[in-house]
């Protein structure tokens, strides 16, 4: 009966120790996706901002471009 002790606790501190591993490396997984999860939403923010910018520099190029016509119809009706 003592031979079976000794290697029936060697393998339940191995299991521990496997379980106590696993463990931690799941909570940094977590935190590092958390981390990425958070960075992936401020570049959402930011192509967000990036696309209203751009739409708003679009159609000022388009009220430009009006103009430019209307400015070049009444050059062309002075001639």
């Amino acid at each position: 009966m003592d031979d079976v002790i000794i290697p029936v606790a060697f393998f339940l501190i191995l299991a521990g120790a496997v379980v106590a591993v696993a463990y931690f490396q799941s909570q940094r997984n977590r935190e590092r996706d958390r981390q990425w999860a958070e960075a992936m939403e401020q570049y959402r923010e930011v192509v967000e901002r990036a696309r209203s910018e751009q739409e708003a520099a679009r159609l000022q190029l388009v009220e430009i471009d009006y103009r430019l016509k209307s400015v070049e119809s009444l050059l062309r009706s002075v001639d």
